[in-house]
């Protein structure tokens, strides 16, 4: 093997430094484009951890509401017993704070994914006193009644005013029930 001229030394050198170079850069470039990887990966993960402490924390934070529908369950009634009970506990309750029903409708009865309803439409009149009472009586949360429209006007009588209200009694339909 002979020796190399200054020259072709040089060259050698130039050659070597420029493929040390490239394997470098392509290394580097390696190393770039794993560490996005990785650092979208973990981002990945944190979200991901993220939305499952969200989902502990609201299953947390339902768990006294959910705990107080077990001890107080919808009623199962069928639609008439539901229709019943409702008019019957109005009526009771009208009757007991000294209130008048002008008008009364039965409205159609409605569905949800997790309960059935029927509500009543009415007039009512009396004073306001007694009018506060009877309402109270009967948004009691156990009971699974509503107020859903609400509309209060004075009587032609000093003392006296007349609501207008739909109320809703929800249920889950009797496994009885057609």
């Amino acid at each position: 093997m002979r020796k190399l001229a200054p020259s072709e030394k040089t060259l050698f050198l130039v050659l070597c430094g420029a493929v040390f170079l490239a394997i470098n850069l392509l290394s580097f470039r390696l190393y770039l484009n794993m560490n996005r990887q990785l650092q979208s990966n973990i981002h990945t993960v944190q979200s991901q951890i993220a939305q499952g402490r969200g989902i502990i924390m609201m299953a947390e934070t339902i768990q006294p509401a959910t705990e107080w529908i077990r001890q107080h369950p919808l009623p199962n009634w069928t639609g008439d017993q539901a229709s019943t009970e409702l008019l019957k506990f109005e009526r009771n309750e009208a009757e007991k704070d000294g209130l008048k029903i002008i008008e009364e409708n039965l409205l159609p009865p409605g569905s949800s994914t997790y309960s059935s309803s029927v509500s009543v439409q009415e007039k009512i009149s009396g004073s306001f006193e007694s009018l506060i009472k009877f309402l109270f009586a009967l948004q009691n949360p156990t009971a699974w009644r509503a107020v859903n429209k609400f509309v209060i006007k004075s009587d032609s009588e000093p003392s006296k005013v007349i609501i207008d209200l739909e109320i809703k009694q929800f249920f889950l339909k009797s496994p009885n029930a057609l």
